[in-house]
């Protein structure tokens, strides 16, 4: 396999504690000695329970974190993640709540223009928005609308668009399934893998049910309490986990039991 598109090493991240009069908070540790290799055109799923610190992995990958050791590589460059101007356009973030990502006063459209026009002045706008909403799968008259006279699957759609509008290389996707149905989530997994297919995106992927990575995911991590327990390929760690938490992950998927 060809070298990483992002890495990372031994990265430990910190939140600031209790704020008191007189002294400085103190850190809580959130993340311990991480270290991560994600590939070009790989899916990695991160999975774990609430608190298990895939969301904070995710969000200090784009700075949205301001205390961390260790290094963060992108492209076999050391970049630090409270300095990403020159990275918005390569590494993408998605969250859950699509509804609370969306202006609920801008139409779609506007919205996703608003992303080309600040990335990409020189293509056309108009053109290239209408791409994306056929990219997601939404149609055209999507772009008319407002954020609430959408779906949860649609309004997650349009958070996909917009994201791609800067054509990154790397999209984080944290928990972005997990308040969608099962038959909408099926189409969002189905969405992301033609991504990854059509446009060589790497993809990070993070969710608390391992049952929704099993045929979508290349390699899974399993992370509990800021840890990585393990990691390999789907296909190892669903059939021969070595850790006793996966294996209770696993017992708790309904065909497995």
């Amino acid at each position: 396999m060809d070298n990483p598109i992002l890495e990372l090493e031994n990265v430990s991240v910190y939140y600031p504690g209790q704020r008191s009069l007189f002294k400085k908070p103190q850190l809580i540790q959130a993340l311990y000695s991480i270290n991560l290799k994600l590939h070009r055109g790989e899916i990695l799923a991160i999975v774990g329970e609430s608190g298990s610190g895939k969301s904070t992995l995710g969000k200090s990958i784009v700075g949205l974190i301001d205390n961390f050791y260790g290094n963060y590589i992108y492209n076999e460059q050391v970049y630090n993640p409270n300095e990403m101007n020159s990275l918005r356009k390569e590494i993408q973030i998605i969250f859950q709540d699509a509804l609370s990502s969306l202006n609920p006063r801008m139409r779609i459209g506007f919205a996703i223009k608003e992303v080309i026009k600040l990335h990409h002045p020189e293509v056309d706008s108009e053109k290239q928005l209408l791409d994306l909403l056929k990219k997601v799968d939404l149609t055209k008259d999507t772009k008319e609308k407002y954020p609430h006279e959408l779906s949860g699957g649609q309004r997650q759609r349009v958070c996909i668009a917009r994201a791609l509008a800067v054509k990154p290389n790397i999209l984080i996707c944290d928990e972005i399934v997990s308040a969608l149905d099962v038959s909408v989530q099926a189409k969002m997994l189905n969405l992301l893998m033609k991504l990854m297919y059509e446009d060589g995106l790497s993809i990070l992927f993070t969710t608390h049910d391992l049952q929704v990575v099993e045929s979508f995911a290349h390699r899974v991590m399993v992370m509990k309490s800021g840890k990585i327990l393990e990691t390999g390929t789907v296909k190892d760690v669903f059939q021969k986990p070595i850790n006793e938490y996966t294996r209770k992950l696993l017992q708790s998927i309904p065909e497995k039991m």
